[in-house]
């Protein structure tokens, strides 16, 4: 029977180790849920609930390198959002804006899909729960791109 050098053991060893760490420390894209409700099949986690999200002020907040790069003016905004109206408020530059043309509902019991009727482009948000800070984790997706990171409550600051 061949030895393999210590050299090769160790390495096949801490590579073992690095995915095991890896493999357990990695984010779980799947909904950790705040509210779950009883199932013939068990637990059934529920995350998206209009009523959560309705007649409030919310902002999007990511440490996506790219979103923040390219995208930086999201980070102006606290958005109202009702069934009837969507109003965007620049807090920075304090003006703001109306937009009757976008509906969102929840899609699935994890996911809130809004769609913008004047161009017909499609954003899903998968939500994966409450968080102690009152923000919910979340992934934003828009035309193929992702980016995790939190919806939070926001104040409005305007006249």
């Amino acid at each position: 029977m061949k030895k393999l050098p210590i050299v090769t053991n160790v390495r096949v060893f801490l590579l073992t180790i690095f995915a095991f760490i890896i493999s357990g420390c990695g984010v779980l894209e799947r909904p950790t849920g705040y509210s779950g409700n009883a199932t013939l099949d068990g637990y059934s986690i529920e995350t998206c609930d209009e009523s959560d999200f309705e007649d409030k002020w919310w902002a999007f907040e990511t440490d996506n390198t790219i979103v923040n790069t390219l995208v930086p003016a999201y980070q102006d905004y606290c958005t109202y959002v009702s069934p009837d109206i969507i109003f965007f408020w620049n807090f920075e530059e304090q003006y703001g804006y109306n937009n009757y043309s976008f509906d969102w509902e929840c899609e699935n019991k994890t996911t809130m899909k809004i769609v913008d009727r004047t161009s017909g482009d499609v954003s899903r948000v998968k939500i994966f729960g409450l968080l102690q800070n009152g923000c919910y984790s979340v992934k934003v997706t828009y035309n193929g791109k992702s980016a995790n990171g939190e919806v939070c409550p926001c104040e409005y600051n305007g006249p």
